[in-house]
């Protein structure tokens, strides 16, 4: 099991969710409105900088995150390369 964390702009987020339904991951945490500077620019929700992300954290098997990976490559395609999506893993060990 690991934890990963999937920062992409808020534009796409419910596509996102609805991914992770699709790979078989049952719980999640989303974080809306999130500041952030990357390789695809700054969004901090301001005329100067506008635009906004979300990050969602679920704890997900090898297999749904390889699910993830191939479906967020097929987003990223369709949008031609043009959007902000990264996903992050670590391996996660649950306490309580």
């Amino acid at each position: 099991m690991r934890l990963t964390f999937i920062v992409c702009e808020a534009s796409v987020d419910e596509r996102v969710m609805a991914m992770l339904t699709e790979a078989g991951a049952s719980g999640y945490t989303r974080l809306t409105d999130a500041f952030g500077n990357g390789s695809h620019g700054r969004r901090e929700g301001s005329p100067i900088w506008p635009g906004l992300n979300s990050i969602i954290m679920s704890a997900m098997t090898d297999e749904q995150i390889e699910t993830m990976r191939q479906r967020i490559e097929e987003l990223v395609a369709e949008r031609e390369g043009r959007l902000a999506i990264r996903m992050f893993a670590t391996p996660v060990e649950q306490i309580i």
